[in-house]
């Protein structure tokens, strides 16, 4: 759906320029139009319709009452009237849209709950649209299962129209954005940033006294690098002083473009993070680091349904692929590596083999003790030094990550999960001790918090970090949304070697 976005920029009002800030500069463009706003409006008003007819649809087939029945269908449609205009003003109550407006880097699958909440929100106001219409006129009163039926449909289906014309007005006008941050965790955050579509990162702004090489300027000059790069959006990482000068700095900038803050202790802060307030200050809640006995019983329980359903469907893809790596190379079909699993027991992976057998050993693994802490783990372990002994079909099995299909029988084996800590390969030296030692509190997984946040891209910190941060942090819920976003991250190739 082709979305005409707007470029110009609103002239401020008078009184502000001459009383406050001067907001002119402010782009009006892309996720910040009224235009985009206007495409959510239109696409929920129709996707209800839909939602309406499919709802209708589904509840004959399970409903006994005779007012439900499929022959129905073209009485009860039209008195569905109610239900797109009390979806949209539910939505719009709620407040979607002007979360749909606010961040770019927003998730679908994480704003699910404010979906449902608008969803259900237009449902009772459909209930009571149709109520109004009855009491004033001959109109018949909606039956409260039909509502419900296209409540369910509707649940699904407007996300999905928000993510395709979101994906839209990003594919047309990239959001810019700009990093602010003393230089250390510049090189994560692109990282980060480049995992997500329609954004473009223009560079970064120091908050150390002297220039690093690289940057755009220091934090005296942000107003005029958001002017001359025409940013739109501002990432505040490690920045140390946030009083004085600087703290002026940022409220000026917030004048200028959007800000997100990173939490200055980020490497605690989780999916089950909550934030609070305590008159007026506000706190950011982390959760105590462990799991119940019902926590580990519902992971391995998840870990069995997902597995057994993914070998079924991947039963002929795993066929496939194993033929091709037996005619395109001579050598084994599969690749087999100790790895050390949930209390540092050790296990063998497998793997579709993607090097030739008489190449240098194929040590893809974690790499978290090898090497420099600091240095991404495709520069540590050599990964591009390997590039030359990998295979025609195994580039595109590690591109993929096809060649990782055979480990859902090591899930099923109990040896490692669907979503985990990153393997580690027992042939490191030094395996981590202390706060990091407690990714071997969970089983390893085929992919995790480490795959859609970089892959080979991280450094073994902050790998470490990551694994840190699931296994504390674990839900259920997590282990989802994490599913959700591999196959985005895969498709991607970032940090895939």
């Amino acid at each position: 759906m082709a979305l005409k976005v707007e470029t110009s920029r609103r002239r401020a009002p008078r009184r502000l320029a001459a009383a406050g800030p001067d907001l002119s500069h402010r782009r009006r463009q892309g996720l910040n139009t009224t235009s985009y706003t206007i495409g959510l409006l239109c696409s929920d008003f129709l996707l209800a319709w839909v939602s309406l007819a499919a709802g209708l649809s589904l509840l004959s087939l399970v409903s006994r009452n005779p007012v439900n029945r499929i022959s129905n269908f073209w009485v009860n449609f039209p008195h569905g009237t109610p239900f797109p205009i009390g979806i949209v003003l539910g939505m719009a109550l709620s407040g979607a849209y002007r979360l749909s407006r606010r961040s770019p880097t927003q998730s679908t699958f994480s704003e699910l709950q404010n979906y449902t909440m608008g969803v259900a929100f237009g449902g009772v106001l459909t209930l009571a649209l149709s109520y109004l219409a009855h009491h004033f006129t001959y109109y018949t009163v909606q039956v409260a299962t039909q509502v419900l039926s296209a409540m369910v449909v509707a649940v699904f289906l407007l996300p999905i129209g928000h993510a395709l014309l979101r994906r839209e007005v990003l594919r047309q006008t990239p959001v810019r954005v700009l990093i602010v941050d003393g230089g250390e965790d510049v090189a994560r955050f692109t990282t980060h940033l480049r995992l997500n579509h329609g954004i473009r990162v223009v560079g970064w702004v120091a908050t150390t006294e002297s220039l690093p090489e690289g940057a755009l300027g220091r934090l005296s000059d942000l107003e005029r690098i958001i002017r001359e790069h025409r940013v739109d959006r501002i990432i505040i990482g490690s920045t140390g002083d946030f009083e004085g000068d600087h703290l002026a700095e940022y409220r000026r900038a917030m004048e200028l473009a959007d800000v997100a803050l990173v939490p200055r202790v980020y490497e605690l802060v989780s999916w089950r993070s909550r934030l609070t307030e305590l008159t007026g200050l506000p706190l950011l809640e982390t959760v105590p680091p462990q799991m119940t006995g019902w926590d580990l019983f519902t992971k391995r329980a998840f870990d069995l349904v997902v597995g057994s359903l993914l070998v079924a469907v991947s039963m002929p893809i795993m066929v496939v692929v194993a033929v091709l790596v037996k005619l395109t190379s001579p050598g084994p079909v599969l690749f087999r590596q100790e790895r050390l699993g949930r209390h540092r027991r050790s296990f063998t992976i497998y793997k579709f083999r993607t090097m030739r057998v008489d190449g240098k050993a194929d040590t893809r693994g974690d790499g978290t003790g090898a090497g420099d802490a600091r240095i991404p783990l495709h520069e540590a372990r050599g990964k591009r030094d390997q590039a030359a002994q990998v295979t025609a079909i195994g580039a595109f099995l590690r591109r993929t990550g096809l060649d990782e299909l055979p480990q859902f029988f090591n899930v099923l084996a109990g040896s490692m999960s669907v979503v985990g800590p990153r393997p580690f390969v027992t042939s490191e030296s030094e395996p981590p001790s202390g706060w990091a030692a407690r990714r071997f509190d969970l089983r390893p997984g085929i992919t995790g918090l480490w795959q859609v946040s970089g892959r080979n891209e991280l450094t073994a910190e902050e790998l470490r970090q990551l694994d840190y941060l699931y296994v504390t942090s674990w839900a259920l819920w997590w282990d989802v949304k994490i599913c959700v976003d591999t196959p985005r991250a895969m498709l991607r190739g970032l940090g895939a070697y």
